[in-house]
């Protein structure tokens, strides 16, 4: 079976772009858009879509079907938001089924509460890493008042805070579930992070 479809390419694509035009629009300097676009773009491939791809290998290797799709009604709601300067980015996730094609057919695989945690956590643990990673290299690279890797420890921080929430379907009520222990220890680390933009 193919790792990406051309659907799932297309999805990609456009969910890339438009969630790095939402983050790089500007309400009150339109023009400033264009300028940081391109480096929003390199941060929503590294925190969005690395989180995302994390989630689709790991749930392959238990021998899941997993696809990347987009939610065109969320982006819609997305770009809608972005032009009265709020920034809420719904535009999809990776869709998991616990079934592999085998030779006779679809095979139901029974996913233990571990297997459901680590794909879970899967993608908080690529943006804490970019987030703790990119921090200590704040204020390095600033192009017209915008840090690049502010941003992407930010953006990264916020992601995993966000997805460690203990509130279904989020990532972070089945990670809870499997380790309780290792989810306290994880949002401890995000919120510390977060935090610490503010300090």
């Amino acid at each position: 079976m193919q790792y990406f479809s051309k659907e799932e390419i297309r999805d990609i694509l456009i969910s890339v772009l438009v969630v790095a035009l939402i983050f790089s629009y500007s309400y009150s300097d339109p023009k400033q858009t264009f300028v940081l676009f391109p480096y929003y773009l390199i941060i929503v491939v590294l925190s969005f879509l690395f989180h995302e791809l994390a989630h689709k290998s790991v749930a392959r290797k238990f021998g899941c079907i997993s696809f990347y799709k987009m939610w065109t009604t969320g982006l819609l709601l997305s770009l809608i938001f972005m032009l009265i300067g709020a920034k809420i980015i719904i535009p999809g996730a990776v869709v998991i089924y616990p079934f592999t094609f085998g030779r006779w057919g679809f095979k139901r695989i029974k996913l233990t509460a571990q297997e459901i945690g680590v794909i879970s956590v899967s993608g908080i643990l690529v943006n804490i890493f970019i987030a703790a990673v990119s921090r200590p290299f704040v204020g390095l690279f600033s192009i017209q008042d915008f840090d690049f890797f502010f941003a992407l420890s930010y953006i990264n921080s916020f992601l995993a805070f966000f997805n460690l929430l203990p509130i279904p379907p989020l990532d972070g009520s089945k990670v809870i579930m499997w380790k309780p222990w290792f989810w306290f220890f994880l949002i401890v680390i995000a919120i510390g992070l977060f935090l610490s933009f503010f300090f």
